[in-house]
């Protein structure tokens, strides 16, 4: 056992529980936090958790999640799924059964032992009921805002501004949020709402978001791998000439959903090498233009990590947060996320429905100037 182990508290998993906060069944149920072998005895699970019985499933290098639901997990159970070591695939759905199913999505950037034990706590802080009512507005606002033709992505410090329309035939709205059922699966934790053009799956860059004007990167940047071990080097090197984007932005012009140009945001050394970094990147591969994902996180009880780490997508500071993610894996190289804590969803009115709440103001006082553009 570590000297300072890995706490899972399955009591304080309120995914799992019923809306009274009693957990649902569980006294016939096993809770079972499925990990790596090579960090089975960093973990400990901690009692009382209100199951039958609570174990550590150590797998194997080789293990997919649908093999030990096949083979050593029982029919009856609630999963933890911790494995840093492994890319996490989701098992079919008569393989999961009526199993609930919990995956931390730790295995395409590098996950120290610290961010986990991070992590674990804002599992136990996460309240499924608030973000889901606080999903319900934001997309309750969206809709509204599409159907006026008003819907922006704006960032009044860069004074960029980026038209958003939602009508895509085919068009996918991803909520990572709320209590887990029978037969479900959630990222933890949770706190995401992912829109794309088609079925994250379905990769094909031929296919578009409506996003046209001009948006701000401005926040820790991600870059996941997770596939090949020998894309480590190149992932921390992408990761490090990004990683300026943290204090200094770059603003990118998009059209038809696909990224055209960008450009430092200010005249500081750093920004204009994050810049050149992407630009080299857009050239390389065409694939990474299209804009894949336009994805909004809304934990608000948790920090960004200060590293590439791809658990940052569900960070929302205190209003939600937008985030944009260019190319995905195996398909490309690698997929971007792009963290844009200074961004903010707005309406026609210039209401903020989601994002930074300095933009609030300034949208507004322009709003009632009668300028008709921000």
């Amino acid at each position: 056992m570590a000297a300072h182990p890995l706490v899972v508290r399955p009591a304080a998993y309120r995914q799992f529980a019923a809306p009274e906060g009693i957990l649902d069944g569980n006294p016939k149920r096993t809770f079972c936090l499925v990990t790596d072998a090579a960090v089975a005895d960093c973990f400990v699970i901690e009692g009382p958790h209100g199951y039958a019985e609570a174990r550590i499933v150590a797998a194997r290098p080789a293990d997919t999640l649908q093999s030990l639901l096949e083979t050593r997990v029982p029919e009856a159970a609630d999963l933890l799924v911790v494995r840093p070591g492994a890319f996490v695939t989701s098992p079919d759905p008569a393989a999961v059964g009526a199993r609930r199913i919990s995956v931390m999505p730790c295995g395409s950037t590098p996950v120290e032992q610290g961010h986990l034990r991070y992590f674990l706590s804002v599992l136990e802080r996460t309240d499924p009921d608030a973000q889901v009512a606080r999903a319900d507005r934001f997309l309750a606002g969206l809709e509204q805002a599409v159907g006026d033709g008003g819907l922006r992505i704006v960032d009044s410090a860069q004074g960029t501004s980026c038209a958003v329309g939602l009508d895509g035939p085919d068009l996918e709205v991803n909520l990572q949020a709320g209590r887990l059922g029978p037969g479900e699966q959630q990222i933890a934790p949770s706190g995401e709402i992912s829109i794309l053009p088609r079925p994250i799956t379905d990769f094909d860059p031929a296919c578009r978001l409506a996003l046209d004007g001009e948006l701000t990167l401005r926040g820790w940047p991600i870059v996941h791998a997770g596939y090949d071990p020998a894309l480590n080097g190149p992932q921390d090197d992408l990761f490090r000439q990004l990683l300026p984007l943290h204090r200094h932005p770059v603003v990118v012009t998009v059209a038809a959903g696909a990224v055209t140009a960008c450009r430092p945001g200010t005249d500081h050394p750093a920004a204009a090498g994050a810049a050149k970094a992407l630009d080299a990147l857009l050239d390389a591969d065409e694939c990474y233009r299209a804009v894949w994902e336009l994805g909004f996180g809304i934990h608000t009880d948790m920090a960004a990590v200060p590293a590439n780490c791809g658990l940052n997508e569900v960070y929302g500071a205190a209003d939600g947060v937008v985030h944009l993610g260019l190319g995905l894996t195996p398909f490309t190289r690698f997929a971007l996320t792009f963290l844009c804590p200074g961004s903010a969803v707005v309406d026609g009115t210039g209401a903020v429905l989601l994002g930074a709440t300095a933009t609030t103001r300034r949208l507004r006082r322009t709003n009632r100037a009668g300028c008709g553009c921000h």
